[in-house]
């Protein structure tokens, strides 16, 4: 008995962190005491029709397992596209009050029947526009049920179930404030920008918890457009000359100098976009606030290591920005990731799966952690 209390202790492992990303499906599962990677996987969903086959289900369950994954306990980083975000202002009411009015309005903003709705909201703790102005403002999230079968049915039919579902960027944001967690931090302010392959998601953090989150469209999938616009070449051959960009800026490879130039002058305009929504974003949490001055912008995502961008986005909002936190939150995690011969990408594409498995649970269960990121 005291052999198996004993193995069961040192080999006790957080539930399995899902990341329903833009381009893929990333798994990470962590050594609950030292939070460090003891499995991690990438895999595709195959087409809609495909996902009705038992034979899919058991192939993902043999994956994940040959992969070094145990239990089926998981927590599911809902696609980003899935996810409806906005601020809203509400007066102060009951828990469950709030619950109601969220769903009520945010069924009516996104047209989402009321029945196919699940919501959820952030209190922000911003200052109101007006001195006569005492409703809270709340980041309200909303997921359309109608769509989630397709990526979700998969998961449960192979036998995971999930603990909790949130959206893919809190686990990014989470990943990057676990050392943040003590009420003296929250005087703290950092803004994680989650770059990934669809869209941009800006989190502002006091200490670990979400002050503002807002979307924007700009990807790595609008990049690709623009450099195959740009460049007269197929939409394959523009991502794969990108893919080799990012590769290039960590010097594990290399690239003709022409293409380089061509590709940088093709995503820009796009760039400097992305970089003028962000300071827009700043300048309202900066009122909302109280002038509050973020002490630095993290870039995190699938498309941070876009070359130039951190020194466009530095210089189109004053402030510094790093591809890791204090903590090299990144570094770690990419040392790991190549432990298990995961090296073809930047470990900031699978920080999203390491927050998940890093969310708090206890008694079997989830912890209720709304608005903290940690």
């Amino acid at each position: 008995m005291r052999s198996k209390i004993s193995r069961s202790f040192f080999t006790r492992r957080t539930p399995i962190g899902i990341d329903i990303g833009d381009d893929a499906v990333r798994a990470v599962q962590l050594d609950a005491r030292t939070s460090v990677i003891k499995a991690a996987a990438m895999f595709q969903l195959p087409d809609p029709d495909a996902r009705e086959s038992h034979q899919y289900a058991s192939h993902l369950r043999k994956s994940l397992r040959r992969a070094g994954f145990t239990g089926s306990r998981c927590i599911i980083g809902a696609p980003r596209r899935e996810i409806h975000v906005h601020p809203i202002r509400v007066p102060h009411m009951s828990s469950g009050e709030l619950k109601q009015s969220l769903a009520w309005e945010a069924s009516e903003r996104f047209s989402i029947p009321r029945e196919s709705i699940q919501v959820d909201g952030v209190m922000t703790g911003a200052r109101a526009p007006g001195a006569d102005d005492d409703r809270a403002e709340v980041v309200l999230f909303a997921l359309d049920e109608r769509g989630a079968s397709r990526w979700l049915d998969p998961l449960m039919d192979c036998g995971l179930s999930p603990l909790f579902l949130e959206p893919g960027f809190c686990g990014v944001a989470r990943a990057h404030s676990l050392h943040c967690r003590r009420e003296q931090d929250r005087d703290r302010i950092r803004v994680v920008i989650d770059f990934s392959a669809q869209g941009t998601t800006l989190i502002y953090l006091r200490g670990d918890r979400i002050g503002f989150c807002k979307t924007f469209d700009i990807g790595g999938e609008v990049l690709d457009a623009a450099t195959s616009e740009a460049l007269g070449m197929d939409i394959e051959s523009a991502s794969a000359l990108r893919r080799d960009r990012l590769l290039a800026s960590t010097r594990r490879h290399s690239i003709d100098g022409a293409a380089e130039a061509g590709a940088s002058e093709a995503v820009a305009q796009s760039l400097h976009r992305l970089v003028e929504d962000v300071a827009l974003c700043l300048r309202h949490c900066a009122v909302a606030f109280r002038g509050a001055r973020p002490e630095c912008i993290i870039l995190s995502g699938r498309e941070a290591l876009e070359p130039d961008f951190c020194s466009m986005l530095e210089s189109g909002t004053g402030i510094p920005v790093t591809l890791d936190d204090e903590n090299r939150t990144i570094e770690s995690l990419g040392e790991s990731l190549r432990s298990h011969g995961l090296r073809s990408e930047s470990a900031s594409a699978w920080t999203a799966a390491f927050g998940l498995a890093s969310r708090p649970v206890r008694a079997g269960r989830a912890s209720n952690t709304a608005g903290r990121a940690a």
